[in-house]
């Protein structure tokens, strides 16, 4: 059995949750940050030309996913019905954004599984 380094699990454990795109051949370059429990899959993007950069798009990214995971820990008891308000919430933001009405500072990019 393989034993990571304490860098390595830190490294694992601060981007856990969250993938990097940065292909060549297409629009979005920025971080997606993918949360599923309780059979919901929660997943918001954040873009790079939204945030300014790769390090606060990566920032804004991370901030969500703990805030999403301290909420689920302080929902323990009803995680479905967080898990719901969530995902409502993310339905409202892709709504708002295909409505033209998002905001940087309020709703970065959103994405429903």
């Amino acid at each position: 059995m393989r034993v990571c380094s304490v860098h390595t699990l830190h490294t694992l454990m601060k981007s856990k949750n969250l993938t990097r795109y940065t292909y060549e051949n297409t629009d979005f370059q920025g971080w997606r940050v993918s949360i599923q429990r309780c059979g919901r899959i929660i997943t918001r993007y954040f873009s790079d030309l939204q945030y300014g950069s790769e390090e606060e798009s990566k920032a804004a990214a991370v901030e969500y996913r703990d805030m999403v995971f301290a909420n689920m820990s302080r929902h323990r008891e009803d995680l479905p019905e967080y898990m719901d308000t969530e995902l409502e919430h993310v339905q409202q933001l892709l709504r708002e954004k295909s409505a033209g009405l998002n905001h940087h500072d309020q709703s970065p990019g959103v994405s429903l599984s």
